[in-house]
């Protein structure tokens, strides 16, 4: 039997050892998602709705034909680790763009608030505080903010301090993290914080179910409108799986169970990612030195 000449051997190698470096270099995510289609979702933005959330469920479940488990995060960086190490398949965030995991996920889709697929920030103070009438009024306060990494309130308060020229980092006697949207309404409605700031959406959506909360706060400023916070793809979804939960959430406001579920949830629904729309916060970012 005659054996190969070492010249074939030695290119029979270069082509294994080639084939072996393409597939460790092709992208993760091209296999399906196996097992139960995993979502985490910002417990500032469905706080405690559990019967909501439920119903979300079994609806998505409904129309993607795969099971789907939802998981709560209270942090955001919770759903930027599970997010980077696979645990999550998709996931509502709340700090996008964010440099540390940008790379590694595709935006999805973005929920629409007054047919726009941007929200504003409220800067808010007790009822009885009738004398406040600009944040840079507020030197010296104490301030709630509903997490560090919020695009909407943390990032945007400093920024407008920033341009007014003031230090962010020393305007305020103390700042503290109410760790939810509506703890930080409750927290300036007792009196525990001179001022606060607050997503609108849940503001408005809190006005209308228990105004009571809501009445003892007074809204001072609107800020300029941002990104509202979007859904995104982990990078391992494969582009038949992602398609498949793009059209589900789009197709929310066309059924009547869907145009429910989003009415309770406060949106009108969900359109396709745009980057464009996030060149601000990037911006922001930048400016403030967190990018």
């Amino acid at each position: 039997m005659k054996l190969p000449s070492r010249p074939l051997i030695l290119r029979r190698l270069f082509c294994l050892c080639a084939a072996a470096l393409l597939f460790l270099m092709a992208p993760a995510g091209a296999a399906p998602i196996s097992g139960p289609i995993r979502i985490g979702l910002p417990d500032s933005l469905l706080h405690q709705q559990y019967t909501l959330l439920s119903e979300w469920r079994q609806y998505l479940t409904n129309r993607l034909k795969r099971p789907v488990d939802f998981v709560l995060y209270k942090k955001p960086d919770e759903a930027t680790v599970q997010l980077d190490t696979g645990k999550l398949d998709f996931a509502w965030v709340t700090d996008y763009p964010n440099a540390h995991v940008k790379d590694r996920v595709r935006l999805l889709a973005a929920p629409l608030y007054k047919g726009q697929p941007l929200f504003t920030s409220y800067l808010i103070v007790p009822d009885y505080n009738h004398a406040t009438s600009s944040l840079l009024q507020l030197k010296g306060a104490v301030f709630v903010f509903t997490d560090a990494s919020q695009n909407g309130s943390f990032l945007d308060v400093r920024y407008q301090l920033l341009l007014a020229g003031e230090n962010p980092d020393q305007f305020f006697s103390k700042i503290f993290f109410a760790r939810s949207h509506r703890e930080v309404i409750k927290a300036v409605a007792l009196g525990l914080a001179h001022a606060g700031e607050v997503d609108s959406m849940v503001w408005d959506a809190l006005a209308k179910a228990r105004p009571e909360q809501t009445a003892q706060t007074r809204i001072v400023e609107r800020t300029h409108v941002y990104a509202a916070p979007p859904w995104v793809a982990n990078g391992h979804v494969d582009q038949s799986d992602f398609d498949d939960m793009q059209r589900v959430l789009i197709g929310m406001a066309s059924d009547a169970k869907g145009a429910e579920l989003l009415a309770r949830i406060g949106i009108d629904g969900f359109v396709p990612g745009d980057e464009s729309t996030f060149e601000r916060i990037t911006n922001m970012r930048r400016a403030l030195g967190a990018e």
